[in-house]
């Protein structure tokens, strides 16, 4: 699933952060949402969107709040970051 330039759209597909493609450094922004999709099963994406936050909490990111979509079959991490991008 495609989103779009994370510093426009604010939100990244979990598959991407994990497959190390997104670099939260050059990410200009204070919030952050992370988008599990790709699977149909509920747990494969809560679990792929919460290792996506783990790998984030270590660039400064902290989670705020986790949703889901029902109707549209996605999970949500909302994260913030700690400390303002430099």
């Amino acid at each position: 699933m495609l989103l779009g330039d994370p510093a426009q759209t604010f939100q990244v597909n979990a598959e991407t952060i994990i497959a190390q493609q997104f670099d939260p450094r050059r990410y200009p922004h204070r919030h952050l949402v992370i988008v599990g999709a790709g699977s149909p099963s509920w747990i494969d994406q809560t679990l792929r969107v919460m290792a996506a936050v783990e790998m984030l909490t270590t660039a400064g990111f902290e989670l705020v709040s986790v949703a889901e979509n029902e109707q549209a079959h996605l999970r949500y991490a909302v994260l913030r970051r700690s400390v303002p991008a430099a």
